[in-house]
Parts: C-alpha cells; sequence; structure tokens
C-alpha cells in the first residue's frame, strides 16, 4: 500500500466516535423506564404514563388529571476491539471504549378539558460518549469523543373526534459537543463547544375501539452548529494554539408507527416500526480558521435505518404490571464505510420490566435491557490516502437498568 505523509495520517482521525450498539448511529430510544421494559415497542399508540409525550404527544389526551413520570436509566457499554495498525502496522487492541451514561427525563401533563391536553418534557434523544485508552490512541490517533443533547418539549393534544386526536409539539434543544485526538500522548486537535437549536413534532392517535389503537408520529430534524474552540498540538500547530472552531451537525428526522391491542383484561400486545432519515448524515467536517481545514472532512455516507419491536404486557393485578419486549435495531452504516470514528453495527434487545403500584398517586418502574450484538469489521484509513491506520474487529454488550416513578395527582 502506498504511503500517506504523518499529516495526512493524523487528520484522517479528527472525527466522531460512536457510542456503538445503543441506538441507530447515535440515537437514543431511552426517554423512559417504562418503555424500556418492552424494549420500546408500541410506544406512540400505549400512553400508560406521560412519557408518551415523547413518542407521540396526542397520546396524551389518553392520561387523566396531571400526570407526571421521571425516572433515571443508567446505560453499561462492554464494547472491545482488537486489530492491526498504527505507523508498524503492529497489533493493537482496546476495551471498554464505550464508557458508561447516566440518561435522565421528566415529563408532566395537564387535561385542561376532555379534548384538550397539555404537556411538557425533558429527555435526550441523541448522545454518545468514548474514550479509547491513551496507549490505543497513541498509535491510530482516536481518542475522546462526547455529544449530549437534552431536548425541551412543550405540547398540545386535541381530540378531533370520538376517534382521531391531534397532537403537536416544539423541541428545544442544548448540545454539547468534544471530539479531542492525540498521537504519541501528544494532544493534536481538541474541539470543545455548544449550541441551541428548535426543532418541531407531530403525532395522531387513532383509537379504532376501546382495545385497539394505532399512533403516527413525525419529529423533524435539527440543524446543529457546534460553536467553540479547538486547540492545536505539533505537527497542525505550535503547542497550545486555540482558534475558534465549529462542528455542523444535522441530526435526521423520523417517522414512528406504532399499534397496541388488549387481548382481554390482562394481556396486551403492541408493535412498533421507526424509520430515520440517516442518509442525511454524508460528512463529519469540523471547521477552523486554520488552512487545514478541507483535510478535516470525514466521509459518513449513512443510510436510512429502521428500528422493529414487538412487545406484551402483563397485568396481573391492579397494583403489579409486567412487560417485556424484542428489538431489532438496524445500523445505518455502510460496512465498507465502518470506521473507529463511528463503529457501528446491528442490534438486538431484549427487555422486561414491572410497574408496581404503590399508592394511587405513585408508581415504581422498573426496566431491564440486554443489547446483544455481533463483532463487525473496522477499517480505518488515512483521510484521501491508501495506508491503512487500523484493520480489525469491533464487538461487545450493553446493559441498561433503569427505575422511575410515575403517576397521577
Amino acid at each position: 500500500m502506498k504511503k500517506t505523509n504523518q499529516y495526512t495520517t493524523i487528520l484522517a482521525m479528527l472525527g466522531i466516535t460512536s457510542a456503538p450498539l445503543l441506538g441507530a448511529g447515535f440515537q437514543l430510544q431511552e426517554r423512559s423506564v417504562s418503555g424500556l421494559g418492552r424494549a420500546f415497542s408500541g410506544e406512540a399508540a400505549i400512553a400508560d404514563d406521560a412519557s408518551v409525550l415523547s413518542s407521540n404527544p396526542a397520546g396524551i389526551i389518553l392520561l387523566d388529571d396531571s400526570s407526571y413520570s421521571v425516572g433515571l436509566q443508567y446505560i453499561k457499554p462492554n464494547v472491545n476491539l482488537k486489530g492491526t495498525g498504527g505507523p508498524t502496522n503492529a497489533s493493537i487492541s482496546d476495551s471498554d471504549v464505550a464508557t458508561e451514561a447516566l440518561v435522565p427525563y421528566f415529563y408532566y401533563t395537564r387535561k385542561i378539558t376532555d379534548n384538550i391536553s397539555v404537556g411538557f418534557g425533558m429527555f435526550s434523544s441523541f448522545g454518545l460518549a468514548t474514550d479509547y485508552s491513551d496507549s490505543f490512541a497513541a498509535q491510530v490517533g482516536t481518542d475522546l469523543s462526547e455529544i449530549t443533547t437534552v431536548t425541551a418539549n412543550p405540547s398540545v393534544a386535541v381530540r378531533l373526534n370520538e376517534q382521531v386526536t391531534l397532537g403537536v409539539g416544539i423541541d428545544i434543544m442544548h448540545a454539547e459537543g468534544r471530539l479531542s485526538n492525540t498521537l504519541g500522548g501528544a494532544t493534536l486537535f481538541d474541539l470543545e463547544g455548544e449550541d441551541w437549536a428548535i426543532g418541531w413534532n407531530i403525532g395522531i392517535l387513532y383509537e379504532i375501539n376501546d382495545n385497539t389503537r394505532l399512533g403516527v408520529h413525525y419529529r423533524s430534524s435539527i440543524d446543529l452548529t457546534i460553536d467553540g474552540n479547538a486547540k492545536f498540538g505539533p505537527p497542525l500547530g505550535a503547542p497550545g494554539t486555540k482558534v475558534d472552531a465549529t462542528l455542523d451537525v444535522e441530526l435526521p428526522d423520523s417517522i414512528e408507527i406504532s399499534a397496541y391491542h388488549e387481548l382481554n383484561n390482562s394481556w396486551a400486545i403492541h408493535a412498533d416500526v421507526i424509520w430515520t432519515n440517516w442518509s442525511k448524515f454524508k460528512t463529519l467536517a469540523p471547521k477552523t480558521d486554520t488552512p487545514a481545514d478541507p483535510a478535516l472532512v470525514v466521509q459518513e455516507n449513512w443510510n436510512d435505518a429502521f428500528r422493529f419491536a414487538i412487545g406484551t404486557t402483563y397485568k396481573h393485578s391492579d397494583s403489579l404490571t409486567f412487560r417485556a419486549g424484542l428489538s431489532l435495531d438496524e445500523s445505518p452504516v455502510n460496512t465498507s464505510d465502518r470506521t473507529l470514528r463511528i463503529p457501528d453495527g446491528d442490534r438486538i434487545w431484549a427487555s422486561i420490566g414491572a410497574t408496581i403500584k404503590l399508592t394511587d398517586n405513585y408508581n415504581l418502574d422498573i426496566g431491564y435491557t440486554h443489547i446483544f450484538a455481533d463483532d463487525v469489521s473496522v477499517y480505518s484509513e488515512a483521510n484521501g490516502g491508501n495506508e491503512a491506520l487500523f484493520t480489525g474487529k469491533i464487538g461487545g454488550d450493553v446493559d441498561i437498568i433503569g427505575a422511575g416513578i410515575s403517576g397521577t395527582f
């Protein structure tokens, strides 16, 4: 293979790496503990607590009085990689490259009249956090990558007739991002910034009868410009060189279609399909006012992706409800384009959960999910060159556990 100069090799790694195996790309589903327990199946149609606001604002029309849902989910990935790379194409490996995370949420809804309900939610729908070890990053350049988002989502639902309810909401998102790269223990590039952006969402709930309903929800894309500064080190610049920098990221729009059906007083089944417009994500290009800008562009060329989920709910008694679900979460990453930056692959979710009625106003929600993924091939090369920096396999699994309180007052 042809050799590339050190400058091009370093710039090749100035992209974002993703927390693999969680959701398609760096999309998060973890917006409620009740949903976690059923692998987020039927979310736009179930409406068993106030967290339905994030999956379909029309669903809040089904909630009585003032409803709330608050909780926390702990994500523990176990992701490892092994292969060859670096300047000498030596055998290298790394472990626990996707970091732990806590994902909180909060929702409140209120019924104004029989035909109008309003609500407010705060949750995260996109995020990633990876941190390669110093020894691994010293050979291939890729180091720390983080994007965190928090969305405030005021919403309103209006019942149009006995069967159809329309819901709309505004997404007010705050995002923070950081990506850094090192080589030989020295900092090459460290970008950090934040942004505010606004999107919207709309949903329809169709109640076929008392036992069956359908939900459709659309959430718009959001354009982020993470604005901050970047520090350079040799050979990109003198040690400590600091310049203004931005990173443009277009978060994709999505469509969710859900179905819910009560078989009898105890059992219900529910299913879900989500399409995410990841084909919008073509490049990842940090921008600075230095001459090296063109070399920072990383080609991604993602595809649209689907998520399929099915689950069941069993009402054991008025005080105890069980849930379970399975899901297939497609990766938007082409096999030929998968690199250390975002080493994403298909995932299978297996979930269980329960709700325990503590009092007339308080329920305890618990949920657990294990995510399985096969090892996938990773090939990371110099941007615009032919010299491989890393060739190998990455894989692992993820455990997610959540607990929350929901109810009415």
